[in-house]
């Protein structure tokens, strides 16, 4: 059982049940995948708890913030900047067209300490700021708003940083909380806000794209080990076509998600270079120390390694 708070007719929610088919078709039915959209069985939080234990729940998407909760090295995905734009992100997990290289063969270690296991990676989206009414074009005018943050002791510190209040809620919850005032906005990707219909609600957004999030399709490490190496090499084909395939979707989602804000009245705003570096100043530095407080030697290796890949990138 693979569980996800996504709609089932969302993006996700196709690499998903591409990844089914694929994978009943190359283990010839040995492998039989059931999926559960739209958080029947939980919110993030719980599904990814429920995928450590590995009983109701064996796999759940988790957000880079949400796995940073317990995989300390995630939070450096979090890191305002770090990568910057979908295609780079997949180059790292997928340097040749299959999940591997040594950002992943690095990520694996840590995460097989909490009983999990990286199955594939979709491409990263980026946030921006969506308001109920204030119109955010500069650090000043997050002065004295309420934000929704994930976990994310990162998120937290920049919007803080930026001058607003931080809420941690679920995803689930965001929708009541712009609706009822609890929360005056939230950073958040164009995609996500459409696919939660977050733009009923808020009518400002700014395209500030100032946050990598990623979404991990995680499974248990126990139950993966227990799989014949037969096998995993077929899901693991499986999981990586249905990435490679579903690709496309995603900048097609990216283009119709604005569309439709604009389509529900909301006003999208696109930053100029010199409004970003305001935001960037400010964030940077205090995120990074936030996001490696406290890293072991291992865990300061893993951002180190990253590092080096992204630079290999330029």
């Amino acid at each position: 059982m693979l569980a996800t708070t996504t709609p089932s007719t969302s993006h996700w929610a196709k690499t998903l049940e591409t990844f089914q088919q694929l994978a009943a078709q190359y283990s010839d039915g040995h492998v039989n995948i059931n999926a559960s959209f739209g958080g029947a069985l939980g919110n993030d939080t719980q599904l990814l708890q429920k995928t450590q234990l590995g009983s109701s729940v064996q796999g759940a998407y988790s957000s880079g913030a949400n796995l940073g909760s317990v995989v300390n090295v995630m939070r450096t995905f979090d890191i305002p900047y770090i990568v910057s734009d979908a295609q780079k992100s997949l180059d790292l997990f997928y340097p040749n067209g299959q999940l591997g290289g040594p950002v992943v063969d690095e990520l694996q270690k840590h995460m097989a300490k909490k009983n999990l296991h990286l199955l594939y990676v979709v491409p990263f989206e980026f946030r921006g700021i969506l308001t109920t009414e204030k119109a955010v074009h500069s650090p000043a005018d997050m002065q004295g708003l309420k934000i929704r943050v994930t976990p994310s002791a990162v998120e937290r510190d920049m919007i803080t940083q930026l001058g607003a209040g931080a809420t941690t809620l679920g995803i689930s919850e965001v929708y009541t909380a712009l609706q009822t005032g609890t929360v005056d906005g939230l950073a958040i990707p164009p995609i996500t806000s459409v696919a939660f219909a977050l733009g009923e609600v808020g009518k400002q957004f700014n395209m500030l794209n100032f946050q990598p999030h990623g979404s991990f399709m995680t499974i248990n490490r126990k139950i993966w080990e227990k799989m014949p190496a037969d096998l995993q090499a077929k899901v693991q084909q499986a999981a990586d076509e249905a990435v490679m395939t579903t690709r496309p979707l995603y900048d097609e989602a990216l283009e119709k998600s604005v569309a439709k804000l604009q389509e529900q009245n909301v006003t999208v705003y696109v930053p100029t270079a010199e409004e970003q570096q305001q935001f960037a100043e400010l964030i940077t530095d205090s995120a990074t120390a936030i996001a490696t407080q406290d890293f072991s030697s291992e865990e300061m290796e893993f951002v180190n390694v990253l590092k080096r890949e992204l630079s290999n990138q330029l």
